[in-house]
């Protein structure tokens, strides 16, 4: 089920040449809305009443060059508080009129995700029926991938990863549906007590909920999307999760934001290199000497509130004592006040509670290792940092 609106388009085309592209999001002035949480609690009526999603703000951010799907952030405020949004690609139809049209995009769209008919009789679609009737006039077809989804705080504000590798469905609590073995894991989302919070009229003590994307049904499983090589004209929506509520302020999976976008696959431009460390200075008579350890790239996710990653990248040196080389690489996550520490040998993996893919130049002798892990509360920002233990050669 999906709401088609007409929208209120932002005049603004990102095009995905360069790392680090913002694509702001605009809102319409209607649609059939929700106006309940993720869990079903009602807004209050002034509320109701007031809120517009032209007042609010979303950018995303692309970045994660040369990939065969779009990575990034988003950065959103005054959305709604506690509430589920979906991220999609939708395509641009001829046959609808748009000035933009793209019919190799939205095709492409569509056998990678799914199909809505916008004309005749609105609704879904599937393959067999585009096929027969793509060509037969008064029949138009917009293809769409849904690729994540994020849940806002009680303030309706967001900064959270996305990784686009994936071809959704629909998102379900898992009170709602039992998880399928294909689906994306579960996301354990906390809604704080909303005594004090204005958008609601009454206070309920604090919930806790699993969500997860339902695997769109023969198409590629979560985490392994890879979009066919080319130019991609589209369109980028966030679309309300309605969690299959019916009734008055239910909701209908109207489009909350969009933005026109371009953008190339693999994605262009790789990271600059990063700058070489300064020399290091003379060692003062009767202190051993030291060397310096580069690092070269360090690529840490944290943040990961709905199980999607957020990304710092980080440079730096660390001073090892001559004599003395890397035993150990330690990450230290700082996730909703708690520390969380894990020691991982180079070359190896383990699963705790950050991610970080590290590579480190000592010399002319590289060290590799990840680390992965999730944060498991929450959607406020980790402190990563790295320490290196060290032995006696």
């Amino acid at each position: 089920m999906r709401t088609w609106l007409v929208l209120v388009a932002a005049c603004l085309c990102a095009c995905l040449g360069a790392r680090g592209q913002d694509v702001q999001l605009q809102g319409p002035t209607g649609g059939n809305y929700r106006f309940k949480d993720i869990g079903g609690q009602l807004y209050a009526q002034s509320y109701i009443s007031s809120y517009s999603y032209p007042t609010g703000t979303v950018v995303v951010t692309l970045d994660r060059p040369g990939l065969r799907y779009l990575a990034g952030s988003v950065t959103a405020t005054d959305l709604k508080p506690n509430f589920a949004y979906q991220i999609k690609l939708t395509g641009n139809p001829s046959a609808s009129g748009m000035s933009d049209a793209d019919d190799a995009t939205n095709e492409t769209l569509g056998y990678l995700g799914r199909w809505w008919r916008i004309s005749p009789n609105p609704a879904n679609s599937n393959d067999a029926d585009y096929v027969a009737h793509k060509d037969t006039p008064g029949y138009v077809f917009e293809g769409y991938a849904m690729i994540a989804f994020f849940v806002t705080d009680a303030q309706g504000n967001a900064n959270v990863r996305f990784e686009g590798n994936n071809s959704f469905h629909v998102l379900w609590r898992t009170d709602q549906r039992t998880q399928g073995a294909n689906d994306e894991p579960v996301t354990p989302v906390t809604i704080p007590n909303t005594t004090v919070n204005p958008a609601c009229d009454a206070g309920v003590a604090a919930r806790s909920y699993g969500l997860y994307d339902e695997w769109e049904p023969t198409r590629v499983v979560p985490g392994t999307l890879e979009m066919p090589t080319g130019h991609y004209r589209c369109r980028m929506f966030l679309t309300e999760e309605s969690f299959h509520d019916t009734g008055t302020f239910a909701g209908q999976w109207a489009v909350a934001m969009s933005a026109p976008l371009e953008f190339d696959i693999p994605t262009a431009n790789p990271p600059p290199t990063p700058p070489q460390p300064p020399p290091t200075p003379p060692t003062p008579p009767g202190q051993t000497p030291s060397r310096r350890l580069t690092i070269a790239r360090l690529y840490a996710e944290l943040n990961m509130a709905r199980g999607h990653r957020d990304t710092a990248w980080v440079r730096g040196t660390l001073e090892l004592p001559e004599g003395l080389e890397l035993a150990n690489l330690e990450a230290q996550a700082n996730v909703m006040g708690a520390t969380q520490t894990l020691v991982l040998p180079p070359n190896t993996s383990q699963e705790k509670t950050v991610q970080a893919d590290v590579s480190l130049k000592l010399g002319a002798e590289d060290h590799a290792g990840s680390v992965k892990a999730r944060q498991r509360l929450g959607s406020r920002k980790g402190v990563l940092s790295f320490n290196a233990d060290r032995k006696a050669q």
